[in-house]
């Protein structure tokens, strides 16, 4: 599924920012929006020397799939925000990450650490929320490793005690009624 977030403090151009998931019933446990280094965002940002910099570490350890699963994943907060699309007084950090790759979706994702390892490793390494979403038994919460198993929405709102399935139709729905 793919949608788009309004972007806050980007540069002309980039009102907003398109994001790809396979997970859309997790949005409401998403802590951060990360861009691949080769994103044009991120080249249009590479004018800063701290981006530029950060960018040309990026690149010394390789961009293919394979490199960056095992590689440590590394990003930098751009400093930009995003508008939650289902929640517009909610903003995330849009960071650039070493494991966000441009050749998958939109070269853009919403981060959910608490449903994806990678995310996971990721938002541990920079103190970023983990908020659970999806929980197996009641009251259980992620603690040492992200949880992508099935059972019901929590944390959620609207979609607390859907099954994710149901919680997938009905964000994809709204994200539909408001043209992203």
């Amino acid at each position: 599924l793919q949608f788009a977030f309004d972007t806050v403090g980007a540069p002309e151009g980039f009102e907003k920012l398109e994001v790809y998931t396979t997970r859309p019933d997790t949005l409401r446990g998403a802590s951060f929006a990360a861009i691949s280094p080769d994103h044009p965002l991120a080249k249009v940002l590479e004018a800063d020397p701290k981006v530029a910099a950060f960018l040309a570490r990026c690149r010394i350890g390789g961009t293919t799939a394979e490199a960056l699963e095992t590689a440590e994943k590394i990003g930098l907060d751009t400093g930009i925000r995003v508008r939650h699309p289902l929640d517009p007084n909610w903003e995330l950090p849009v960071w650039i990450a070493n494991f966000i790759l441009m050749d998958y979706g939109t070269g853009a994702i919403f981060g959910c650490p608490a449903h994806d390892q990678r995310d996971f490793d990721f938002a541990t390494k920079y103190a970023l929320p983990i908020v659970t979403v999806v929980a197996p038994e009641a009251g259980f919460s992620v603690s040492d490793k992200a949880y992508d198993g099935d059972g019901v929405m929590v944390n959620s709102r609207f979609l607390d005690g859907m099954t994710p399935q149901a919680a997938f139709n009905d964000v994809a729905a709204r994200l539909e009624q408001i043209n992203l």
